[in-house]
């Protein structure tokens, strides 16, 4: 009997065969080894797989919208033009109601080329100036007064702070594996400082120069957890 366990054992790696005497006979017992370790360990393999791959599906799907591409965006545009319009509210020049001007931009440059920056800059002090009653010269008219913009700053600057993974690339696996974001933050931050300075026209005598306006917007995005995201923002929208 001992000889047929000894068989099944083999034959059964899962079993095995414990021998003791009674009354001068060997009984043999068979004891079943249960699986339960092999199926823990499984179940335990499986929920891992599919957790892995549930963050890496919500990190490809979700995240923050980078600012700088395209690098002129509608959001960055915003923080220029209204941060412009904030610094204008309180920008005057001590000139007679109804007096003639010319408005013209200086801002720091690269190969003393005119930017768009400043021709919009331009633009909208003319139009703040002849909502206060000045006239702006049209066509072959002579102005009497010129008015100088000096932009000292006007641009956006960036921030970020990441905390997780950052996307990698190795050669061990097929495929990259995109950002893990467990906080992340882009600011985004619109700043213009200028002045308005007053020439006659005709001597250019200097008539008055204004102190320094200045003026911020800013716009937030922040991500947590791979899928909480939100914006702060003091812009200004349309309702």
């Amino acid at each position: 009997m001992s000889n047929a366990a000894d068989i099944m054992m083999q034959r059964h790696g899962h079993r095995s065969v414990d021998g003791f005497r009674v009354n001068n006979r060997i009984v043999s017992s068979v004891q079943w080894r249960c699986p339960t370790r092999r199926v823990f360990v499984f179940r335990e393999a499986l929920w891992f797989g599919f957790g892995f791959g549930l963050v890496l599906l919500l990190s490809g799907c979700m995240g923050l919208r980078d600012l700088e591409k395209p690098p002129r965006t509608a959001f960055t545009q915003l923080l220029l033009s209204q941060a412009l319009d904030r610094g204008m509210e309180t920008a005057s020049v001590p000139l007679p109601a109804g007096a003639t001007v010319l408005v013209d931009a200086v801002g720091l440059t690269r190969d003393h080329v005119f930017t768009p920056d400043q021709e919009y800059a331009r633009q909208a002090v003319s139009v703040h100036l002849a909502r206060q009653g000045f006239r702006l010269v049209m066509g072959g008219e002579q102005a009497t007064y010129r008015v100088k913009v000096l932009l000292q700053a006007f641009g956006t600057e960036q921030a970020v702070q990441f905390f997780g993974l950052p996307p990698l690339q190795s050669i061990f696996l097929p495929f990259p594996i995109p950002e893990i974001a467990l906080y992340k933050s882009v600011a985004e931050k619109g700043m213009v400082r200028f002045s308005l300075n007053v020439f006659e026209q005709a001597t250019g005598t200097l008539v008055s120069s204004s102190p320094w306006y200045e003026a911020s917007r800013y716009f937030n995005q922040y991500l947590l957890l791979f899928v909480v995201s939100f914006h702060l923002t003091n812009l200004e929208f349309s309702e």
